[in-house]
């Protein structure tokens, strides 16, 4: 079975989840909002592993790399769970949507994928063809 496990600081988590579930993902992914409350993240973590089984994929998508998020989700990483740094929408949208195995080398695809689609709009150079509109 997998899980996503989308975690971040304060809400954007809860607000990616959302999006995701617009934009056509069914399967609802699990939701740690850090530093909402007074409950300590390291626990809720904690929580959550407990429900999985050994077998199961696990892939956790956080909003910062080297934050106290995705800290606190560095020594789960393992053979079938896999951690992702800095995610935007169309990174989870597109690894929530694979029905494919998880792997690095396509989670690193993936990323790359995302890395492209980010753009400064003011410096886009757009060619003039045949087919636009």
């Amino acid at each position: 079975m997998r899980h996503v496990v989308l975690a971040s600081h304060h809400r954007f988590a809860q607000g990616l989840a959302d999006t995701l579930c617009f934009l056509g993902n069914q399967n609802e992914p699990h939701v740690i909002c850090a530093y909402v409350d007074e409950k300590p993240l390291a626990p809720q973590v904690e929580e959550l592993f407990a429900t999985f089984a050994p077998e199961d994929e696990v892939l956790v998508l956080t909003d910062i790399l080297q934050g106290s998020v995705n800290q606190a989700f560095a020594p789960y990483v393992g053979e079938h769970v896999f951690l992702v740094a800095g995610v935007n929408v169309a990174v989870a949208l597109e690894l929530c949507l694979s029905d494919e195995p998880l792997t690095c080398e396509g989670i690193e695809a993936t990323i790359e994928l995302g890395r492209q689609s980010m753009r400064l709009i003011n410096t886009l150079q757009v060619e003039d063809g045949d087919e636009d509109e």
